[in-house]
């Protein structure tokens, strides 16, 4: 069996057999990518500004950064490798989700996974690290079961995703511009 042919077996598989009446929470798992990683950046740089914390500020810098990197890889990566959505391949694959031009990386996946990645390393408590990868496992699940991405979309996005989430930091401590 080819790599392809796997690809949409589990995609129609995750497609075909949702949890009952679970379509409208994945849609708003889908949805609060953009808005919980703005979020989670800017809170940060309130509490930094709040307590006058220089570390708290450095965090702050390397989160938006890794937000920053990732939408450009994203954005990227997606203009170059140009695959189509699989609900655009496949007719009996039911468009769920907002989904644009290029189906590879999952940009959404990317993003969740960056953020988790960079917090895990950045606030390494359980009661962070714990939810923050939940929802990023969501994320990427509901990209699929929503038909916007292939597994190898998603898969794509973890990978790259904890790459930069991971990178970033590195990159800062690397340089002694945590503060």
């Amino acid at each position: 069996m080819h790599f392809s042919s796997y690809d949409i077996a589990l995609l129609t598989w995750f497609h075909d057999h949702p949890v009952p009446y679970s379509i409208p929470v994945l849609q708003f798992i889908s949805n609060t990518t953009t808005y919980i990683s703005i979020a989670v950046v800017l809170i940060i740089l309130i509490v930094a500004l709040a307590r006058k914390s220089k570390p708290l500020r450095m965090k702050f810098f390397m989160l938006a950064t890794v937000l920053i990197v990732v939408s450009i890889a994203s954005q990227g990566l997606k203009h170059f490798i140009k695959r189509d959505r699989p609900f655009k391949t496949y007719s009996f694959i039911e468009k769920l989700s907002t989904g644009g031009d290029s189906s590879f990386p999952s940009g959404h996946t990317m993003e969740a996974f960056a953020l988790a990645a960079a917090l895990s390393l950045i606030f390494s408590q359980k009661r962070v690290v714990i939810p923050v990868y939940i929802w990023a496992a969501g994320v990427a699940y509901s990209r699929i079961a929503l038909g916007v991405h292939y597994p190898s979309d998603v898969l794509a996005g973890i990978l790259i995703g904890t790459l930069i989430g991971w990178g970033i930091p590195w990159i800062y401590k690397r340089n002694r511009l945590t503060g």
